[in-house]
């Protein structure tokens, strides 16, 4: 490689990036679409539904699939240096795959930060948590924990599926693997 250069190519990360925050935002409208912001997440006993269930496992759904998807495109679209052996490669493609996620990691949490802070501005200002009945307090408490979770264990998950297929995208570039195997036959022209 010149002296100068950067092993990062930031082209292929900006790339990757785009595509999986597009994948999110689409995987996100269908779970939505699909009912997943409807009907009511507490059951009449007061206990959280399966709403919250199948809600925190579609986060799992996005954000494996968006960080695999973007992943991919970083690894595939990366130059090929040819001064290094192929464990070296393999790492390159995957912290390519990491830059992928960690880029559209904090642009979706600066645009979700963004959407909370104007939504709060509607909120009054003396509205407190002893005007809501104590069963409303510990669901909104619990439903908060479980999504908490789940979206920064769908997040940890992200990172491994977009290193992992960053490294495939590498390996499919660099054995020159025709991308028409990896399209549907009713996709190809």
């Amino acid at each position: 490689m010149p002296h100068g250069q950067s092993y990062l190519e930031w082209g292929a990360v900006w790339g990757g990036g785009v595509v999986a925050i597009a994948t999110s935002t689409v995987l996100g409208q269908f779970g939505s679409t699909g009912g997943l912001a409807l009907g009511d997440p507490m059951l009449a006993s007061g206990e959280p539904s399966w709403q919250v269930l199948v809600a925190s496992l579609w986060l799992f759904v996005m954000a494996l699939a968006s960080s695999a998807g973007g992943g991919y495109i970083a690894g595939r679209m990366r130059s090929r240096w040819n001064d290094a052996p192929k464990t070296e490669v393999e790492f390159r493609d995957g912290v390519h795959g990491l830059s992928v996620w960690a880029v559209s990691t904090i642009v979706v949490a600066a645009f979700a930060a963004s959407a909370a802070a104007l939504a709060a501005l509607g909120v009054e200002a003396d509205a407190t948590a002893t005007d809501l009945p104590a069963n409303v307090v510990e669901y909104t408490q619990t439903i908060t924990l479980v999504y908490g979770f789940a979206t920064a264990a769908a997040s940890a998950l992200g990172a491994g599926a977009a290193w992992w297929f960053a490294s495939l995208g590498g390996s499919h570039r660099d054995e020159g693997t025709d991308v028409h195997l990896l399209t549907p036959r009713f996709l190809r022209r």
